[in-house]
């Protein structure tokens, strides 16, 4: 069974991904057509709404695609991964915010201190505890 700390990283980690999907649903059209300015500076008019849909999609997978490393499989390894991607969200996120504060961002910001707190459930003792069992070093 897992512990508290896992089942608190799975409820906060899946919701950041849900906040972060709703602040894109909800700014898709300013997304979609800003998407399509890059794009078309480069030739290539027709190619950012599905662009923008591919890039959404490729990291919805991954981000549960390392939910799943974590959660299900206890591959502490992936949990390294996803600081790293964190950690690279925030430096990101900071060079965002120096261009002026949007309602995507704010969404993106909650998200991103979802994921935070969620990262910090990983480094538990429970949580450690249940990675080193599975490894069969201890714990359970």
């Amino acid at each position: 069974m897992k512990p508290a700390s896992i089942r608190k990283f799975d409820w906060l980690y899946l919701g950041s991904l849900g906040v972060n999907l709703i602040g894109i649903l909800l700014n898709f059209d300013s997304l979609s057509a800003q998407a399509e300015a890059e794009f078309a500076a480069r030739g290539m008019a027709e190619s950012g709404a599905g662009m923008l849909v591919g890039s959404l999609l490729i990291g919805l997978a991954i981000n549960l695609g390392l939910w799943f490393l974590i959660s299900v499989l206890r591959i502490g390894l992936a949990k390294w991964a996803l600081v790293l991607l964190t950690a690279w969200s925030i430096l990101t996120t900071v060079k965002s915010l120096s261009l002026g504060l949007e309602s995507i961002m704010v969404w993106g910001l909650l998200s991103t201190v979802m994921t935070l707190v969620a990262i910090g459930f990983l480094f538990r003792p429970g949580s450690r505890d249940w990675f080193a069992a599975h490894r069969g070093i201890g714990g359970e």
